[in-house]
C-alpha cells in the first residue's frame, strides 16, 4: 500500500510540510476548512453517535464509493469497480466497526499515528467520510484514481494537494480485487488526513492507514473468496 507522495519497498514514500501556524502537521496541507485546523477539531465538526460496544451506526449503511478513473482498459475497469464494491461492502458491516474499535497495539486499544483520537472516533471518520480537499459529510468514498506503470517497487502513490491516487499497473495487474481494495483504502485514508512514517519500521504496519488497509484486504478476502 502507499503514501503521500511516492512508494518504495512496495510500501510507501510520504511528502508532508509541516506548518508553523498552530504547529500543524497535516500530510502536506493545511487542513481546508476553515477554522478547523486538527483532525480532533474536523471529529466533533461531524460526529456520530457510534457507540463502542454494539451495533454499527445507522450512517455506516449509507456509506458508499465513488471512484472516477483515468487511463483504465476494460478489464482494469471491472477490477477497480469490485475493489470498490468490496470496500463499500467490508465499511458497512459489523465486522469492520468491531476490527477497527478492536484494533489493538502494544496492549491498547489504539493505532500508530492516529493523530489524537480514538478507535472509536477513527471509525466514526471512516462512515463520515468528509475527506480533507473536500470536507463534506456524505458517507462516501470520492478518489479519482489512475493507472501508470512503472518498473519500480511503487505500488502507488498520491498528493495531499490532489484528489488523485496513481496506481502502478505493474502490481495492479496481478492483484486480486481485495488486494486492490486494502490499497484503495489505504490511499484513502490519506485522504481523510491520516499519515504514516516514510519509512519503513516495526510500528508503521499499525498506523491507520496500513492497518485498517490491512483489515479491509482481510474481511474483502473472508467475505469473497473467490476474487
Amino acid at each position: 500500500m502507499t503514501n503521500s507522495p511516492r512508494c518504495q519497498n512496495n510500501e510507501v514514500r510520504t511528502i508532508f510540510s509541516i506548518f508553523v501556524l498552530l504547529s500543524l502537521l497535516s500530510c502536506g496541507k493545511s487542513d481546508g476548512v476553515k477554522g478547523c485546523q486538527d483532525m480532533a477539531c474536523d471529529v466533533s465538526r461531524f460526529s456520530l453517535e457510534t457507540t463502542e460496544d454494539g451495533n454499527i451506526p445507522p450512517e455506516a449503511l449509507l456509506f458508499r464509493t465513488l471512484v472516477k478513473i483515468v487511463n483504465f482498459n476494460s478489464e482494469e475497469k471491472t477490477k477497480i469497480e469490485s475493489a470498490a464494491e468490496l470496500v463499500k461492502k467490508v465499511i458497512m458491516g459489523q465486522e469492520f466497526k468491531d476490527a477497527v474499535v478492536g484494533h489493538i497495539f502494544n496492549g491498547e486499544k489504539t493505532f500508530v499515528d492516529n493523530s489524537g483520537l480514538t478507535n472509536l472516533q477513527i471509525y466514526d471518520r471512516i462512515i463520515i467520510a468528509a475527506e480533507r480537499l473536500t470536507p463534506e459529510q456524505n458517507y462516501r468514498l470520492d478518489v479519482e484514481l489512475e493507472l501508470y506503470y512503472e518498473d519500480s517497487p511503487t505500488i502507488g502513490y498520491t498528493y495531499p494537494t490532489s484528489r488523485r491516487i496513481w496506481m502502478n499497473r505493474k502490481f495492479f495487474s496481478r492483484y486480486s480485487p481485495y488486494q486492490v481494495a486494502g490499497n484503495l483504502t489505504h490511499e484513502w485514508l490519506h485522504k481523510l488526513g491520516f499519515i504514516h512514517e516514510v519509512e519503513d519500521s516495526d510500528s508503521r504496519p499499525f498506523s491507520v492507514p496500513y492497518a485498517i488497509g490491512y483489515i479491509v484486504r482481510r474481511l474483502a478476502s473472508e467475505m469473497y473468496p473467490g476474487l
